[in-house]
């Protein structure tokens, strides 16, 4: 999401501009901590909380209790199984469980429990796959997916419930801001839930049940203070491919919940 490619002859011109600053934002950045830059989800404990996320974009799920253990249940394999450190899971300081670039697969039920295997918080989670994600512009005329009605045993409404419209990704000047939305079915007398999450690896294949995005073009003012109080993150160097026109970049801390200003 947040990968570009960029001719040499303008790389080396921007690293040149700015390679004065990398230092002053190198050291500052060593007093700034990194978890501004991932979703991080939180529950009132001792409660169950159920969310609807979009893959591939990093999350940490708060527990906050010293020495707590995690467990995670499958939707998709009907097991339960306790979660160590991995390459798809890590255990932060207070038991907060990051997930680094979360597939489809790991949704199911995260279980916090103290060391009497007590619950602290749990989180049911909907990893919904960001490669079927269907894109609208919304001064385009183009329209989000309408509600559709399913048999599934009985009638479910499939239907996408939105985040809030999020910042304006540039000011002064015409920008352009995004809202997300997320499956979710509802029977006619029961509460909904997010589409996977309701059909516990049950094997049904709709065009209907994907996550949404929708654009919309925005000029806001420029507010001084937010403008110039932004966090700051270590840059790395690296060598020119002397062999090709063009270089890969992949900003770090691009994520979909949220705008990139600039």
């Amino acid at each position: 999401m947040g990968d570009v490619t960029v001719p040499k002859k303008v790389l080396k011109f921007l690293l040149y501009s700015y390679s004065a600053m990398l230092a002053t934002l190198w050291l500052a950045s060593l007093f700034f901590p990194m978890l501004w830059a991932q979703k991080v989800i939180n529950c009132p404990y001792k409660n169950v909380c159920q969310f609807a996320l979009l893959s591939g974009n990093d999350v940490i799920l708060e527990c906050n209790h010293h020495k707590a253990l995690w467990y995670f249940y499958s939707s998709l394999e009907d097991k339960m199984s306790l979660l160590n450190f991995t390459s798809s899971v890590k255990i932060l300081p207070g038991s907060n469980l990051q997930l680094p670039n979360p597939q489809p697969s790991q949704t199911g039920l995260y279980r916090c429990l103290d060391g009497h295997m007590a619950r602290v918080v749990e989180y049911e989670i909907d990893f919904q796959d960001i490669a079927k994600l269907h894109i609208t512009h919304k001064d385009l005329g183009q329209k989000p997916m309408g509600n559709k009605t399913m048999n599934l045993g009985g009638e479910v409404l499939v239907f996408t419930r939105w985040d809030p419209w999020q910042e304006c990704n540039r000011c002064e000047k015409p920008g352009e801001r995004k809202r997300l939305g997320y499956c979710y079915m509802e029977e006619p007398l029961g509460k909904p839930m997010p589409c996977w999450l309701y059909l516990r690896g049950e094997k049904v294949t709709h065009d209907r049940l994907r996550p949404e995005l929708q654009l919309q073009a925005c000029q806001v003012p420029c507010i001084i203070a937010t403008e110039i109080n932004q966090p700051y993150f270590v840059f790395d160097t690296h060598q020119l491919d002397k062999n090709t026109n063009h270089v890969w970049l992949s900003c770090p801390l691009a994520s979909i919940y949220r705008s990139l200003h600039y």
